[in-house]
């Protein structure tokens, strides 16, 4: 389903986003720390305060939402189930820039007379050992732009998120059509004094969105929504809201209350006949003499009453008075409308929209994902205040745990790499003669390995030859092939390949491979409507996020809609086309998706990283320019 975007790649046009479509909401606000050396009232104070108030500034980004391109409405299969995590493994690919630890006083000087502003220049980035720690500049804004001038124009380079801090010449220029003026960042680029400042106190600083964690394997914690209806909040809700949001917690309380009566009248009645049973014994060892026939216990309805009844409502239609309107029941909201799977009926994001107010957002599908940036209680109950500032209880979601399988640097002198799919495999030897075959050990699944390009058939078995000395058999995998190099690869460029029939992405240095991992490409079918094949060709990477919300309808009637806010590690190369993270599944090495490729997060964040355009200090989205170009795709069968 199409959104608006903001800010989206220039003069692009994406076949993909009818679709679907994916969105940045930048907009939630995060709760300062008390002073140091406050009492306990102080700090109690203090944290409710905080709260108060970054739900209130939340409240306010609400329906700021900057949206970039989805997947050909990719929707996940569910959270991943995979077990035991592989051994780790290291790659040489650059790991990601620190986050700058600089608590730079920012107090913003006066504005500064600047002649005619010139193209920013991207310097280089200070080496890894030597920290940044001057000054720094916030976001104050879902999305602050950088622009490569002091002009607002479409062209952008990139673009910080709320909260996030990137060095700065903390002077603000004068110049353009910004009154605030314009601070120049060390890294390239202008941002303009309304949408930023130098001022890190600003409580849309403090309270901005919590940055990415780069050093684990996803940039956030993510939830699992397992329940049609769940709401997201704009805000805390009282008591009364929730009751209001949520009957099914009033209903459950009845429930309950009304299972403890029955079980107390049950209990009630069987005790009085046990009482009136052993009365009558006695009653009947003492008597002498029959009593009569037994009273009788009930009175059958009145046939007169039932006859007169049915008399009225004869002559009230005789005089043509119409009879007493039948209650019609409420129609159900589209949660509890269920067929009799308990799947929503004809449901799109249209509709999940349609349930916002002044105090909910919109309404859960079963299956949504949401980016957590810290969890809370409150009335007592645990929430989660997610990246996009909204609230979700957490009674109806769980923390999802990712997939930990991740490829290898090529190792030296392979002429491919490697890699177990089946659930259990084995590694074997020959005999000098090659005529018979052994076990030799045992392989975990995603096992990755080198390989020196021979191979041998046994018995219609084909098996390939591990630069370890041991035999793969073929069956067990899949290995890399390279396709030929894009043919405006310059000397020593970087470039990627993808092999759809292989299902492996290497990453290449000129004519060195440097690195290999498992994907899974577009799922084909038969079916038109379940056909989304990955499209071959050679694509430059265009803008990468290093998170992006990613939503849409289904494509096939019954289909339900879909929406994991903040995909990490995106980078989009034709379209709604990208490479990205996908913490969902753990099916690497297969066709899962709707087009987009697919890589385990710990993959995706080597590639991310190690791909141009390179990602600045602080910065949550980048754009390829022609100075600084994007990296070559190669996608082949």
């Amino acid at each position: 389903m199409n959104r608006s975007q903001a800010p989206g790649p220039r003069g692009q046009k994406d076949p993909a986003r009818s679709h679907g479509s994916g969105n940045v909401r930048t907009d939630d606000l995060r709760n300062p720390q008390p002073a140091p050396g406050a009492g306990r009232a102080g700090v109690a104070r203090t944290s409710l305060v905080s709260s108060v108030l970054g739900f209130v500034a939340a409240a306010a980004f609400a329906g700021t939402a900057a949206w970039a391109s989805g997947c050909q409405g990719e929707a996940p299969p569910g959270p991943s189930t995979e077990g035991d995590s592989p051994p780790e493994r290291t790659s040489s690919l650059p790991r990601p820039a620190p986050a700058s630890s600089a608590r730079a006083a920012a107090s913003a000087e006066a504005p500064t007379e600047a002649p005619t502003a010139a193209p920013s220049e991207a310097p280089e980035p200070p080496a890894p050992d030597k920290p940044y720690t001057g000054p720094l500049l916030g976001s104050i804004v879902p999305q602050a732009a950088v622009y490569p001038t002091m002009e607002f124009s479409k062209q952008r380079l990139g673009y910080i998120r709320l909260g996030g801090k990137v060095p700065v010449d903390p002077k603000p220029i004068k110049g353009g059509s910004c009154a605030k003026g314009w601070y120049r960042l060390l890294d390239g680029g202008y941002v303009c004094g309304r949408s930023a400042t130098t001022d890190l106190s600003n409580p849309q600083v403090r309270l901005g969105i919590t940055p990415p964690n780069l050093d684990e394997v996803l940039p956030y914690k993510y939830a699992f929504n397992t329940t049609h209806g769940t709401p997201l909040y704009r805000s805390v809700p009282s008591k009364d809201e929730m009751t209001r949001y949520e009957p099914y917690l009033e209903s459950s309380k009845r429930k309950r209350k009304e299972e403890e009566k029955q079980r107390a009248e049950a209990l009630y009645e069987e005790t009085e006949k046990e009482v009136a049973a052993a009365a009558a014994a006695r009653a009947a060892a003492s008597a002498e003499a029959a009593a009569g026939p037994a009273p009788v216990a009930a009175v059958a309805a009145d046939p007169a009453a039932v006859e007169d009844k049915a008399a009225a409502v004869a002559a009230a239609a005789s005089l043509g008075i119409a009879p007493a309107p039948v209650e019609e029941e409420p129609e159900k909201p589209w949660w509890e409308n269920v067929d009799e799977k308990g799947r929503p009926l004809n449901v799109t994001l249209a509709d999940l929209d349609k349930d916002a107010d002044s105090t909910v957002a919109k309404r859960m599908v079963k299956g949504f994902f949401v980016a957590v940036d810290k969890t809370f209680g409150w009335n007592g109950r645990s929430w989660y205040k997610t990246t996009a500032g909204l609230v979700a209880p957490s009674d109806r979601m769980y923390i999802i745990k990712p997939p930990a399988s991740q490829g290898i640097d090529f190792p030296e002198g392979a002429k491919s790499v490697g890699f177990i799919l089946a659930k259990s495999a084995s590694k074997y030897q020959f005999d000098a003669e090659k005529k018979s075959v052994s076990v030799a050990g045992s392989l975990e699944r995603f096992a990755a390995f080198g390989l020196t390009g021979e191979s041998h058939t046994h018995k219609s078995t084909v098996y390939r030859k591990t630069t370890e000395g041991w035999w793969m058999k073929g069956a067990d995998g899949t290995y890399t092939d390279l396709g030929a190099p894009p043919p405006d690869l310059a000397p020593g460029e970087k470039w990627i390949d993808v092999n759809l029939s292989r299902k492996t992405l290497v990453a290449i240095e000129g004519d060195k491979p440097v690195f290999a991992a498992l994907v899974s490409p577009g799922r084909r079918s038969k079916d038109k409507k379940k056909d989304h094949p990955t499209p071959a060709g050679v694509f430059r990477i265009r803008e990468k996020h290093i998170a992006t919300t990613m939503d849409g309808d289904g494509t096939v009637a019954g289909d339900l809609p879909y929406s994991i806010e903040d995909v990490p590690f995106v980078a989009y190369y034709d379209g709604s086309y990208a490479l990205h993270g996908a913490f969902w599944h753990g099916n690497f090495g297969r066709e899962m998706s709707h087009g987009c490729v697919n890589l385990s997060p710990l993959d995706a964040k080597k590639v991310f990283f190690w791909s141009e355009p390179r990602l600045p200090r602080g910065w949550h989205g980048v754009w390829a320019t022609p100075e600084n170009r994007g990296t070559l795709v190669s996608i082949h069968e």
